[in-house]
């Protein structure tokens, strides 16, 4: 993920250091006619759980049903994961479709 100021990198396969961010980007120099100037500094990874993503949002889900409160996410959220995952699907299905023709 690349954002004005930093950037980010996720790898799930990692056991360490899955999540490593870059203090990079580019800042706009006014003193010389708005030129953008490249930028590198600190690289960091935050430290993230090695628990099973499956199992804490298992986990979460009882413990609101059981407590009966509200959870992190609604079902929103729930709907827009539901179509990012069928919009992906249909785009695979017509790239695999395009290949075979």
């Amino acid at each position: 993920m690349v954002g004005s100021q930093r950037m980010a990198t996720f790898d799930d396969m990692a056991s360490e250091g899955k999540v490593t961010v870059y203090d990079k980007g580019f800042d706009e120099d006014f003193s010389s006619y708005g030129e953008y100037i490249a930028r590198a500094g600190d690289v960091w990874s935050p430290r993230i759980s090695n628990e099973e993503p499956l199992r804490i949002e298992c986990r979460h889900f009882v413990e609101r049903v059981r407590d009966g409160a509200p959870a992190r996410s609604g079902p929103e959220a729930g709907l827009r994961v539901v179509r990012v995952l069928e919009a992906l699907q249909q785009s695979l299905e017509e790239t695999s479709n395009a290949a075979a023709v």
